[in-house]
């Protein structure tokens, strides 16, 4: 069930990623990508006994900074300030503004302060605090998304795989499926985003290694 804070905070992320001149497929997939996370960051705080409203919020918001960071990679901390004001006029309390933005802000790359030679560093950290379970939730929660069955679609549209040849469509599946291995490392703050995250990458790791047996008779010189 969805909290009645949800609707007007998906209005202002709607409102926010439509306004930006983008091409909008861009646009759409972003913001649709914010709803399936919001829907994961449900499932996973009513399993771990997570306060669901407020983690789902945070999912919901993750991306609204999607594309006003000058660095890609910061494009979390961006999300964070512009979260902030929205959550602050849902009536939400100052340490739940704080745990929702800290999570945003980091959902990225674990880091929930702003290089210091980042070029939007505002001139002092946003966060002074360790994380909650909660706010390292959203990360997990989004990564689950990232490498949802639908990403498939979107990776190969991606690297043009229709366009390769068998035998760099082996070379690249290789490549794929030894960075999945690597994405293995990755540890989620709970059990249920664990085994969200495991079978994700499991499907892709399934989907790419038989998709390499049909290929392999082909790749011939």
């Amino acid at each position: 069930m969805t909290s009645s804070l949800f609707e007007p905070a998906r209005q202002a992320l709607h409102d926010h990623l439509f306004s930006r001149d983008l091409p909008l497929p861009t646009i759409r997939y972003r913001y649709e990508h914010c709803l399936r996370v919001a829907a994961i960051g449900r499932r996973v705080a009513e399993a771990e006994g997570l306060d669901a409203d407020i983690l789902e919020l945070a999912c919901l918001l993750h991306d609204i900074g999607k594309f006003d960071a000058t660095v890609p990679v910061d494009h979390g901390r961006a999300g964070a300030q512009l979260a902030r004001p929205i959550l602050e006029g849902l009536g939400l309390d100052s340490d739940r503004v704080n745990e929702i933005c800290q999570g945003i802000a980091m959902h990225t790359d674990g880091k929930w302060n702003y290089d210091q030679d980042s070029p939007d560093h505002p001139g002092h950290d946003l966060f002074e605090n360790e994380p909650t379970v909660l706010a390292r939730s959203v990360g997990d929660c989004d990564n689950a998304d990232r490498y949802s069955l639908l990403r498939i679609h979107g990776t190969m549209n991606w690297v043009k795989f229709s366009e390769k040849t068998a035998a760099e469509g082996l070379e690249w599946i290789g490549e794929y499926l030894a960075h999945l291995d690597r994405e293995r490392e990755y540890t989620c703050a709970t059990r249920t985003a664990q085994e969200l995250w495991e079978g994700a990458l499991d499907d892709h790791t399934t989907y790419f290694t038989r998709l390499a047996v049909q290929l392999r008779p082909a790749a011939i010189d």
